[in-house]
This record gives structure tokens, C-alpha cells and sequence, in this order.
């Protein structure tokens, strides 16, 4: 897998020595300390805001600029032969690391537009039903709310329930609303707004059983956790690599069940679409002319994970996570938006500073005073602070926040 992917790219020394050891290393903080050295951070930024976007690894720069530069050196239709199977490279690789076929993935630019593709794909009708989650992101919220407008089926939105007891009282709320007339159920695996973690293989069996369509916003999940679409049994999947995956900017991914692909219309039919069937869900990513390069170097950001290993890096956010609110809970002013129970959280902790009257001046504050990024959401039910962590930040890092919201 290094020797494909990496080494014909000429790849920093660096990262060389990184690869050699990876597989062997105890993923301990000297461990950690040499995966950050992996990202182009500046020096004394304390990035967390994975939840919006990653850095790319240098990995992922090296291959988006080497075939930038290729493509641009010779745009020829006979050098630019050579994406075609690359691209299909990628889609393997992605299909692996998602536990899916290739024939069921298809790129798109990012999580809002592999979502829209569903939402305007189905064939929905006036007097039919989608249940949405009231903390779905807007691409997943507001774009069946759009869509209902011009179709006039019926929206029910499950009320949001951040501090809810467990999993298992999460997905009774959901299945609650499911009905005869239900066509289609939205979900956000995790959401961005306080990281709570939806049981969704649960629910989409439970959609499945009822004849629904079941759609899972990944964008909080890929590259932050596991994520087997077959086990998980939804039958669409949408992310973004900029995100957990910490790719490049502008390549997400539609995953489509073989036996709904049909079901989908595309958004945009151009050059390379075939109502044939035969190409699977590449249908639906007929879109023209392509960054061929941005999608080329996806495959780098699935092999910088799969050296790391998934298992530890799922375990390494929960850590991360788990420790900022451990700290924040010793912090009396600090009401926390998210919730601590098990298997209901991970990646993403929204804080609460009641005594801090414009949390975007404590955000910029903290920003140009320690080099601290952060998400905020100045006033609602959820206002606060968010911390996203990835792999590139440390322990140390949480405490340090940790601080910095004391002293706020």
C-alpha cells in the first residue's frame, strides 16, 4: 500500500521515517507527537475545529500537487488518460475502508452535495413523510425542508435531545416516529452542533424493516470513528473528506445500496452518464470536468489512516474528547452542552461560559492570545464553545484549553 500510493511521489523524508515505524509503534504521546509532525500546522497554533475543516496531511499535499502540476504541465487528452484509472483506484480504496463495493460509491465535491443528490433524486410526492432529526446539519435539514416546499410531502422533526439517558432511549424517540406514510428517514451519525452520537445501524434497521429509506449524514464520522456501511446498513451514506478524513478540500462521497441505485435520479446528467446500469453509482457523478488531482490525492487521506489504524484513532478522540470534559467538568462556571454517557459522544465537546457575555470575543481572544481555534455558537439552547480534536492535537492541548475556559 506505501510503496503504491507514496513512494513513485517522491515523499518527504519525513514521512518516510513515518511509515517505517508506524506499524510497529506504541501509540503512546511520542506516537501522537510524530503524527502531528505529519500535518503542516503552524508552530503554537492549537487547532480544534475538525468539525469544520482539517489540515490535509503532507501526504495528501504531496499527491494533490504532483498531479496539479502534472495536469497542468500537459492537458492533454492523452496525458490526462491516466485519471481514469486512478479515480477507480481511489473508489477501491474508499469502497474497502467503508466495507462497500465500488459500485456503490460515488464522488461528489462534499457532504452537502452527495446529500442533495438524495433529496432531490427520490421520487417523493405529496402526502408522504420524511422524519428528520431537529439537530441534523442544515444540508440534511433544510434541504428536505426546501424540497418539501416545491413537492409538498410532509416533514416530522424529531425534537433534538442532547442530555438524553442512553442509545437505546435515543433510538426508541426516533423509531417512535416512524409511520405507514413514512418514505424516508434522515440522520446525522454525529451531529456538529454538540456531538451526539445517533444509533443508526439500530435505526436504519428499523427503517428498513418499515420499507423506509434510510439516510445517514456522515460528515462528524468518517475518519473519526469506524465506520462499516454494510454493517451499518443505511441506504445512503454521504461525507466530506475535509473533515475527519483530512483530505483535500472539495472531494466527498455518495454511498448508494446496489439495490436502491435506481431509485436515485441524478442532480446533473453531462458527459459520462449512462442509463445503462452498468457503472453502479457512477451515474450520479456525471458532473463535466473534474479536479482530477483533488480526487487522486482522496486515496492518500484512506492510506493515512489505514497506516495509523482506525481502532486507534477512534480510541485517540475518544481520549482526546474524554479528557477536555473531565477538566471542564471541574470547572463550576463551564455548563457542558454535550453529553458525557457512554457511547453517546465522541469528537466533538460544546461548553457553555454563562458568566461570558459575547463568546465570540472570549473566541477571539483566546485565538490571537494562545493561538487557540475553536467553532462557536454565540446564543440558542446550544450556545458555546466548540472543541473538535483529531489526531494532530495532544492531551497537554486539552488541559490547556481546559485552563484558558477557567480563566475566561
Amino acid at each position: 500500500m506505501l510503496r503504491r500510493s507514496f513512494l513513485p511521489l517522491g515523499m518527504s523524508p519525513l514521512w518516510s521515517a513515518f511509515a517505517q515505524s508506524a506499524a510497529t509503534a506504541t501509540r503512546d504521546e511520542n506516537f501522537w507527537a510524530m503524527v502531528r509532525k505529519q500535518f503542516p500546522l503552524r508552530e503554537g497554533l492549537v487547532y480544534l475545529n475538525a468539525a469544520n475543516v482539517c489540515p490535509a496531511s503532507m501526504p495528501v499535499l504531496e499527491r494533490h500537487q504532483h498531479f496539479l502540476r502534472d495536469f497542468e504541465a500537459d492537458p492533454s487528452f492523452q496525458n490526462r488518460a491516466k485519471f481514469g484509472p486512478l479515480r477507480e483506484r481511489v473508489r477501491a480504496t474508499a469502497a474497502k475502508f467503508f466495507g462497500v463495493s465500488t459500485d456503490e460509491l460515488a464522488f461528489t465535491r462534499n457532504t452537502s452535495e452527495a446529500t442533495n443528490t438524495i433529496v432531490h433524486g427520490l421520487q417523493l410526492q405529496a402526502g408522504d413523510e420524511v422524519v428528520l432529526i431537529e439537530d441534523n446539519h442544515p444540508s440534511n435539514l433544510d434541504s428536505w425542508r426546501n424540497q418539501a416546499k416545491r413537492l409538498g410531502f410532509v416533514l416530522k422533526i424529531v425534537e433534538a435531545t442532547q442530555l438524553i439517558d442512553s442509545s437505546d432511549a435515543l433510538a426508541a424517540k426516533v423509531e417512535a416516529a416512524l409511520h405507514a406514510k413514512t418514505k424516508v428517514l434522515a440522520l446525522t451519525h454525529v451531529t456538529s452542533s454538540t456531538g451526539v452520537v445517533y444509533p443508526v445501524a439500530r435505526l436504519c434497521q428499523a427503517a428498513r424493516a418499515k420499507g423506509i429509506w434510510s439516510h445517514v449524514d456522515g460528515a462528524q464520522s468518517a475518519g473519526m470513528m469506524q465506520v462499516d456501511l454494510g454493517r451499518m446498513g443505511c441506504d445512503s451514506y454521504a461525507t466530506s473528506s475535509h473533515k475527519w478524513l483530512m483530505g483535500p478540500l472539495e472531494a466527498g462521497l455518495l454511498y448508494v445500496k446496489s439495490s436502491r441505485l435506481r431509485q436515485v435520479w441524478p442532480s446533473i446528467v453531462s458527459v459520462g452518464y449512462s442509463e445503462d446500469g452498468k457503472g453502479g453509482a457512477r451515474f450520479l457523478e456525471a458532473y463535466g470536468q473534474r479536479d482530477d488531482a483533488r480526487l487522486v490525492a482522496l486515496e492518500a487521506s484512506f492510506d493515512f489512516l489505514n497506516l495509523v489504524g482506525m481502532p486507534a484513532v477512534e480510541a485517540r478522540v475518544k481520549q482526546l474528547t474524554s479528557r477536555l470534559m473531565a477538566k471542564l467538568s471541574e470547572n463550576s462556571r463551564v455548563q457542558l452542552r454535550t453529553n458525557r454517557r457512554d457511547g453517546l459522544y465522541c469528537g466533538v465537546v460544546k461548553a457553555d461560559l454563562p458568566h461570558v457575555a459575547d463568546l465570540r470575543v472570549l473566541d477571539q481572544k483566546l485565538y490571537q492570545d494562545q493561538g487557540m481555534a475553536f467553532s462557536v455558537t454565540p446564543s440558542g439552547p446550544i450556545r458555546g464553545i466548540r472543541v473538535s480534536p483529531h489526531v494532530y492535537n495532544s492531551l497537554e492541548q486539552m488541559d490547556a484549553v481546559a485552563e484558558a475556559l477557567r480563566k475566561a
